[in-house]
C-alpha cells in the first residue's frame, strides 16, 4: 500500500516539484536532492570545502524539473547536465574528488539510474557506472523489466560505491520493492560485495533511504507471501 501512496505522489512530476523538497534522499538517508541545494544560500559543499555545488531555478526551462547545476572548484565553473532530471539527489564522496547522482527517467517507480561526476584539475568526467541494471540482478516479472539502480553510500573513497539494485515495485514483478546492495569499483563498476536485502539494512542502516528502508523482508524471510503467482494453478502460472 506505501507504494502505491508514494506512487500517487510522484505520478506529477510538477506538482513534486512546488512541494517542499524532502530532507534526505530517496535511496540515500545521506544524499540531497537539487531543490534542497537550490535552497540553500551556500550551495552543497564537498566534506573538503574547497568545491561547491550549485543549483537555481531556471525559468527558461520549459520542464517540471527547471534547474541549472555546477561546480564551483578552484575558481571555476563548471555547468553540469543533471538539472532537468528528475527526483535528483547527490552525494559527495569522502574524499571530495567525485559526486554521484540518482535520478529516474521516468516516474517514482522508476527506472532509476546512478550517474558519478568525478573532478580534476581538466574539468568535470561523467560516467555510469552500471548502465545496465540487469546484468547484476534479473528483477523476475511478467515482461521485460529493469531493476531500478540507487547509490546508497561512498566506499572509504571514490574508488568505490554502494547502491542497490532494487525490482520495480510493480505488481507484476516477484518480490516487488526488495533488493540486493552491491559495492562496486568507480567508474569501471566492477562488482566488490555482493549483499541481500538483510545484511544490506543491517550493515547501512544510517545510510539507506526511505524506498530501501520500506523494502519488504517477509518477501526475502517467505518468499511465496510475494510471488503473485504462487497460488495459481499451473495453467496459469507463467513461470511453469
Amino acid at each position: 500500500m506505501w507504494k502505491l501512496i508514494i506512487a500517487i505522489l510522484f505520478s506529477s512530476s510538477a506538482m513534486f516539484a512546488a512541494t517542499a523538497p524532502d530532507t534526505e534522499g530517496f535511496y540515500s538517508r545521506l544524499a540531497v536532492s537539487v531543490p534542497s541545494i537550490a535552497q540553500s544560500l551556500h550551495g552543497l559543499r564537498s566534506p573538503n570545502g574547497e568545491s561547491i555545488l550549485h543549483a537555481v531555478e531556471d525559468d527558461r526551462v520549459d520542464c517540471c524539473w527547471p534547474y541549472k547545476v555546477w561546480v564551483s572548484r578552484k575558481g571555476k565553473d563548471y555547468p553540469l547536465d543533471f538539472g532537468t532530471l528528475a527526483a535528483a539527489e547527490v552525494l559527495w564522496s569522502p574524499d571530495s574528488l567525485a559526486f554521484f547522482v540518482t535520478y529516474t527517467d521516468g516516474g517514482a517507480v522508476g527506472t532509476y539510474h546512478v550517474l558519478v561526476y568525478r573532478m580534476d584539475d581538466k574539468g568535470v568526467h561523467k560516467s555510469e557506472p552500471v548502465p545496465n541494471g540487469r546484468k547484476l540482478s534479473k528483477p523476475d516479472c511478467m515482461t521485460r523489466e529493469y531493476p531500478n539502480v540507487g547509490g546508497i553510500q561512498w566506499g572509504a573513497d571514490s574508488a568505490s560505491l554502494v547502491l542497490a539494485v532494487e525490482v520495480p515495485p510493480h505488481s507484476s514483478c516477484v518480490d516487488m520493492g526488495t533488493f540486493h546492495a552491491f559495492e562496486i569499483s568507480v567508474p569501471g563498476g566492477k562488482v566488490l560485495r555482493e549483499y541481500g536485502q538483510l545484511e544490506a539494512k543491517s550493515l547501512f542502516a544510517k545510510t539507506l533511504g526511505v524506498e530501501l528502508r520500506n523494502a519488504d523482508d517477509e518477501c526475502i524471510t517467505k518468499p511465496k507471501s510475494c510471488d503473485p503467482w504462487a497460488d495459481l494453478p499451473p495453467a496459469k502460472n507463467k513461470k511453469q
